[in-house]
């Protein structure tokens, strides 16, 4: 049975970090300039945890589904080994429209998951998942109508396998989102210190006196 314990065990030696996912995860665009939840990660964990031979790696790329993750798996994880994969995806897997031809249906988009899971630990590696903010106010239908699956579907597979979970979406319940996103589903700089602080917590990397913990969320 995995769990955050088992992240935890690694940090009596240097780590490396890798993040994987969708444009939320790339953060680009959307932040407007402002650091991204992964760029905040590498603060707290390189600077003000002083853990100075860690490595954080950012290989997530706008528009993938599990599809595309799956398929450049190879030369976006696999060839560093990373201690820890920080998996983020759902929001396009589970778009229904046709236009975008981005949907991936769930039986697939598990299997994805798990396919990456086990290719992480055949390596001694972890995978933390983690499920995809929200939809902002219930709009564009044919991802917010479907998201909730997709993010259940995460929600079980770390159940099944024992993989550590970060659950954004729970989170995003309890604000409001309308002064988090830049957007109809984009965090925005607001958006992703959340995501940073969230994952700082669930990882246990909290530090209430650190400059990332300062800085003001609306909402």
């Amino acid at each position: 049975m995995q769990s955050f314990q088992a992240i935890q065990s690694r940090l009596a030696r240097p780590v490396t970090w890798l993040f994987y996912g969708d444009s939320i995860t790339h953060g680009i665009v959307h932040t407007f300039g402002a650091r991204s939840f992964s760029e905040h990660f590498n603060e707290r964990v390189r600077f003000e945890l002083d853990r100075q031979d860690d490595v954080v790696i950012n290989t997530a790329f706008s528009g993938y589904t599990t599809r595309q993750l799956l398929l450049h798996f190879p030369a976006r994880v696999a060839r560093f080994k990373p201690d820890v994969v920080l998996l983020f995806a759902g929001l396009n897997d589970c778009n229904h429209d046709p236009a975008d031809g981005q949907l991936v249906p769930l039986d697939e988009f598990r299997t994805n998951l798990l396919t990456m899971i086990e290719a992480v630990r055949d390596w001694g590696g972890e995978v933390v998942l983690q499920t995809s903010t929200p939809v902002l106010g219930g709009l564009m239908p044919a991802r917010s109508l479907h998201l909730p699956a997709y993010n259940d579907c995460v929600r079980a597979l770390a159940a099944e396998t024992g993989a550590p979970l970060v659950d954004h979406a729970r989170v995003w319940e309890r604000h409001d989102n309308g002064w988090l996103h830049a957007d109809v589903y984009h965090p925005n700089a607001h958006g992703h210190l959340l995501l940073a602080r969230t994952l700082f917590d669930a990882l246990g990397l909290g530090q209430p006196t650190a400059t990332t913990e300062r800085f003001f969320i609306p909402g």
